[in-house]
């Protein structure tokens, strides 16, 4: 008998949840419609298990930021458009990128007083 014992790929598990959910969703649900409306949550879902893994955090939460962008403007949600809205992503692009930077910065400063230490 094989003594190693795998552990379950939180992330993998979560894919296979979510396309459950958008097979059962789509089953009962009228396709065209919904795929017209919510399409930009699928976004969201390819971005949600990468928050589960340190190496592919980051890359989830820019699909995750994108995907609820789109989909605000989709819904017209707060009246914002293609047009009126895109000022908005920019700011959460610029946000993204100096708190990866900060957090970056505080990372490599806490290895560093681990091995000194």
């Amino acid at each position: 008998m094989n003594d190693t014992v795998r552990k379950i790929d939180a992330s993998t598990v979560t894919t296979g949840l979510i396309l459950i959910v958008a097979g059962t969703v789509l089953l009962v649900a009228d396709f065209h419609d919904l795929v017209r409306v919510w399409w930009p949550m699928i976004l969201v879902a390819i971005g949600a298990p990468r928050l589960f893994r340190r190496d592919t955090l980051w890359s989830g939460l820019w699909l995750i930021a994108i995907g609820a962008w789109f989909q605000t403007v989709r819904l017209h949600l707060f009246d914002l458009t293609f047009r009126n809205s895109w000022p908005l992503l920019l700011i959460v692009f610029g946000a993204g990128i100096a708190l990866r930077a900060v957090f970056d910065a505080m990372s490599s400063e806490a290895k560093e007083e681990r091995n000194g230490s």
